[in-house]
């Protein structure tokens, strides 16, 4: 009886716990109505909410920032008061179109809800800083941000992306403050010694970032690889990065996301050849939702390199693909003349 009578203390508990979301949610943030918390979601709503929450993503990734926080609203709208994955994924989505649509205070009051639900919820934190960051309140900025640092339990990872961000703001000296913090971490993972090297990258310290990432490569961490390339290009040694990149890219083709982003970063950095042989390697996926995007970088790279039949060549079928693209139909126009 008394491990029967524990058991219900412990459901009660969580189900006290979930009507407080959904009393928070319904009243500041999913508008719900009646909840019913014993209540399921059925299929038809399922695939509503699925549906809007992709509209919402569509429209947030086009700008209609407005648009999208209805979206994403009419989505918690087919939760059927029942909290889960699925609704907390939403309000972080909706939080962020809120915020760019310049609903600030409606962007504050769905993370609070986030947070109020759960307190140990570091990404609420994390996004709930970077609204005060934008909006210049330094001091609850750093406090989320180290709020959601000690909850993580030591991720290197969000430490460099609240360094960005920092850093993007102008808030140089709590930006390496934040590096300072996560060197203060004891690494226990190959991982761990890569995103170390990173950080020592992202300072200068080029002796540091390649001990740390040596020790990752010879724990067979491949991602190091990309971060070693970068300490050798900012070392003007060009040839061994190449080498480094290539390396990766025979031993790590899947990995589509990063190197999509090391072919935008060589893109910036004037590097075409490389930004060419990183799109091409990621084109080689299927369904990339990047694609046309990626393929018009591929033209741009040809056209930097003054490999001008190569553009004319890949723009043929781009504009087979997407005739529709005005822009590229000015550019093939140009094309023709070189």
């Amino acid at each position: 009886m008394i491990w029967r009578k524990g058991r219900q203390t412990m459901e009660n508990k969580k189900c006290r716990k979930r009507y407080r979301l959904a009393t928070a949610l319904c009243a500041g943030v999913f508008m719900l109505g009646m909840v019913n918390l014993a209540g399921c979601q059925d299929e038809e709503a399922l695939e509503n909410q699925q549906a809007y929450r992709q509209l919402g993503i569509n429209k947030l990734e086009e700008g209609s920032y407005k648009e999208a926080v209805d979206a994403f609203q009419k989505a918690l709208d087919q939760s059927q008061a029942t909290v889960g994955e699925m609704e907390i994924d939403i309000c972080y989505y909706k939080a962020t179109a809120q915020y760019k649509s310049g609903d600030t205070k409606g962007a504050l009051t769905t993370c609070k809800a986030l947070v109020d639900y759960d307190k140990k919820n570091a990404k609420a934190y994390y996004l709930r800083g970077c609204i005060y960051m934008q909006e210049g309140d330094k001091e609850h900025a750093m406090e989320d941000f180290r709020k959601s640092f000690q909850i993580s339990g030591g991720s290197y990872g969000l430490y460099v992306a609240a360094f960005d961000n920092l850093k993007n703001a102008g808030w140089d000296a709590e930006a390496e403050e934040v590096l300072e913090m996560a060197l203060k971490l004891k690494p226990d993972k190959p991982e761990d010694y890569r995103e170390r090297g990173r950080i020592y990258l992202l300072q200068g310290d080029y002796g540091n970032a390649q001990k740390e990432l040596d020790q990752a490569i010879n724990q067979k961490d491949v991602k190091a690889l990309l971060y070693l390339a970068q300490v050798y290009e900012a070392q003007g040694n060009s040839k061994q990065a190449e080498s480094l990149y290539e390396n990766y890219i025979s031993q790590n083709n899947s990995d589509v996301s990063d190197l999509v982003a090391l072919g935008d970063m060589q893109m910036e950095t004037g590097n075409y050849s490389q930004a060419l042989a990183f799109y091409e390697k990621a084109l080689t996926v299927e369904g990339l939702p990047e694609e046309q995007r990626l393929r018009r970088n591929e033209i741009i790279a040809c056209e930097q390199m003054l490999d001008f039949e190569a553009a004319r060549e890949k723009m043929v079928t781009y504009l087979k693909d997407y005739p529709d693209d005005e822009k590229a139909q000015r550019e093939y126009v140009f094309l023709q003349t070189r």
